[in-house]
């Protein structure tokens, strides 16, 4: 079965919605109306008897009405209560008066009827004739001679019938009125609302890899369709960044394959060119070993950096200390510097117990420091210094290197990035090295930065969480 459409969707929501809201309205109005008009009924007929009462006169066992008929406000009243109206002796039951209208309708109350009327707490009765239905309101009048008697006025019930009626008929008629337009003017305001998405849509499926600089129309209102835009286009936006980091990435890849690989071509093609002794043939394979080496090495942190990223490599959770560990490595690498002429030395704060992998942090230092003495000249300094700060560790390793420039310093975590071509090529290393340490450090909720003055010394910084006092081993 096909799937019904958004539009379609809505429509349905909102034609059922109206109808539910017009059937609940429609029966809240008719019962509203019988509840007032009832109401109303029994209020005009106790305003009637009330009145009435105060017309009565008994003599006997008989009942007058006493008003001034020249008087047309005493006269209508007078006539309008008593249209429907009479009155029995409370004790015997017996009819004492009535008016014509109701001796027309052949109806009367037995002796025991009367007597049940005035035990009872009923102030109104219903009655149903053949010719008309009325309402009775029962009234018990104590006369001056001690006798008490049941007066009755009443009303017809027709127009409030007749009033029910037609307002029933006119919400059943405007009941499939409403529902067709609530369906016709559901399917135009679902139209309304759903055309900026689908002019979203139709917009992000022209979009292609060679057009993520475009971004999709705003209608500039700030609505939710607007924030919808704009999340697209911010993703839009990373996608591109992402994009081009990876055409950045293919490009360097092949600028640094592309080298290696020509150097073995070359030194293949010139051994082969004539005959040669096995001493020259050793010294072209050492030379093609150290490319192949090279190359290894290059392919080792690309697939790190890979398996990384995709959130393949686990680290442990261990207490390491920092300080013996920054110690052990600066002794290992003087070696090294000393070839270089270079002062390694180390400034450890006491003991700085972090939480992590020490493999991983090892390699955070050893690749620090081995930039560092790369890019620092003979005769300099290499300094590695840890100390511990409020909450956090802090590991610098500072160089009298030949520093960094600015236009190169936010880009220096980027693979493959090398900040000045002409002399990087003067310096071994795929420009891996210092991504790598990007993501352990990350990886350790820590974070990296880096300072520099070009042609004076550079200082790179790392900044890793102490491990909570509590949990430090004994």
């Amino acid at each position: 079965m096909k799937p019904l459409k958004l539009r379609t969707k809505l429509t349905l929501f909102y034609a059922a919605s109206i109808t539910l809201l017009l059937f609940v309205a429609g029966a809240l109005f008719y019962n509203l109306l019988s509840y007032q008009l009832d109401r109303d009924l029994r209020d005009e007929l106790q305003e009637r008897t009330a009145g009435l009462r105060g017309y009565l006169r008994f003599e006997g066992n008989q009942a007058t009405l006493v008003y001034d008929p020249t008087d047309p406000e005493e006269a209508f009243f007078v006539d309008t209560a008593t249209r429907y109206y009479q009155i029995y002796d409370a004790v015997s039951g017996a009819m004492i008066v009535r008016s014509q209208q109701l001796q027309g309708l052949n109806f009367q109350y037995t002796p025991d009827e009367v007597r049940d009327l005035v035990r009872g707490s009923a102030s109104f009765t219903g009655i149903e004739t053949d010719q008309v239905d009325l309402l009775l309101h029962n009234d018990l009048v104590r006369a001056p001679n001690g006798r008490s008697y049941l007066l009755q006025v009443g009303t017809p019930l027709t127009l409030r019938k007749n009033a029910l009626s037609r307002s029933l008929r006119i919400i059943l008629w405007l009941l499939p009125s409403g529902i067709l337009l609530a369906i016709l003017s559901g399917w135009w305001i679902a139209g309304r609302v759903l055309r900026p998405l689908e002019s979203l849509s139709a917009a992000a499926q022209q979009m292609s890899i060679s057009q993520l600089h475009k971004r999709l129309p705003l209608t500039g209102t700030g609505d939710e369709l607007d924030q919808l835009g704009n999340t697209f286009n911010d993703m839009f936006g990373r996608l591109e960044k992402a994009v081009g980091q990876m055409k950045d990435f293919t490009a360097s890849i092949s600028h640094e394959l592309r080298t290696p690989l020509t150097v073995l071509r070359g030194e293949a093609e010139v051994a082969l060119v004539r005959a040669r002794t096995e001493e020259d043939y050793r010294r072209v394979l050492e030379s093609q070993l150290e490319e192949f080496g090279k190359l290894s090495q290059m392919i080792d942190h690309m697939l790190t950096l890979a398996r990384a990223e995709a959130g393949q490599i686990k680290l442990a959770r261990d207490h390491v200390n920092l300080s013996d560990l920054a110690q052990s490595l600066v002794e290992q690498m003087e070696t090294v510097a000393a070839s270089k002429t270079i002062t390694l030395a180390a400034k450890p704060d006491g003991e700085v117990i972090v939480i992590g992998d020490s493999g991983w942090l090892e390699r955070v230092i050893l690749n620090l420091l081995d930039n560092a003495i790369k890019f620092t000249p003979e005769g300099g300094r290499v300094e590695v210094s840890v100390r511990s700060l409020p909450g956090e560790a802090v590991l610098e390793v500072r160089d009298s290197g030949i520093g960094i420039s600015t236009q190169a310093l936010p880009h220096i975590f980027e693979p493959f990035y090398r900040g000045d071509p002409c002399r990087s090529r003067e310096f071994d290393g795929a420009g891996l090295g210092l991504s790598l340490v990007e993501w352990i450090v990350k990886e350790h909720q820590g974070r990296i930065s880096v300072e520099s003055q070009p042609e004076h010394e550079s200082v790179f910084r790392v900044a890793i969480p102490l491990a909570p006092a509590n949990t430090q081993p004994i």
